[in-house]
């Protein structure tokens, strides 16, 4: 039941798009010519319609059992003044993985260069924990995560998100994610939230 109701979710969300603050997000990962490749596309919505859609591709190294490494290229649009903006993103990653009975813990730091059109370019550390669980709840695996962003031209951590949520268990589609984001950015000194629920499926 609860994996009918992800999936009808995550399907016609997309049709009610006003007033709901909204993600719809598919990651691919694929073993190919001995390279771990990575993809992702995100659409956003909020009470103005689609405003945010990219584009993820890369590739993972290990680096001994517990630390691996990305490189990825990231095409961000988002909608401005009725046009779409394209931000380029190269970034690089490392992350730490504490596997335990209970929890498989992660950390995370991506360091991305931002190709902004019409702005200065500029580079930003992005640093997260999460802490999933390993023991499955009535087919349900709960996770919480906290990510900083750090801007390094600005010298100011600038961004948080929250994030709350469950995998199921795995189907013949992918394994099916749903989890709410809180988010917090800084503007003109004040921090000011929002939030957004996020469908994924990593296939």
């Amino acid at each position: 039941m609860i994996k009918k109701i992800f999936f009808a979710g995550f399907f016609v969300l997309p049709l009610f798009s006003q007033g709901l603050n909204h993600s719809e997000k598919i990651v691919i990962k694929r073993n190919a010519l001995g390279l771990k490749l990575s993809g992702e596309i995100d659409y956003r919505t909020n009470e103005t319609g689609l405003y945010h859609r990219h584009y993820d591709l890369g590739t993972a190294f290990s680096l001994g059992e517990t630390w691996t490494a990305n490189i990825q290229f990231r095409s961000v649009y988002r909608m401005k003044d009725g046009q779409w903006k394209l931000e380029k993103r190269p970034h690089g990653q490392i992350q730490k993985t504490l596997n335990t009975d209970v929890v498989k813990w992660t950390i995370k730091s991506r360091q991305e260069y931002r190709i902004r059109v019409g702005q200065s370019n500029a580079m930003r550390n992005r640093f997260r924990i999460m802490g999933k669980s390993n023991r499955a709840w009535k087919n349900l695996k709960p996770y919480i995560a906290n990510e900083f962003f750090y801007d390094m031209d600005k010298k100011k951590y600038n961004k948080n998100w929250v994030m709350v949520g469950f995998d199921l268990t795995k189907s013949k589609i992918g394994l099916p994610s749903i989890y709410y984001k809180y988010v917090t950015d800084l503007v003109d000194g004040k921090w000011v939230s929002t939030y957004m629920m996020v469908f994924k499926v990593t296939i």
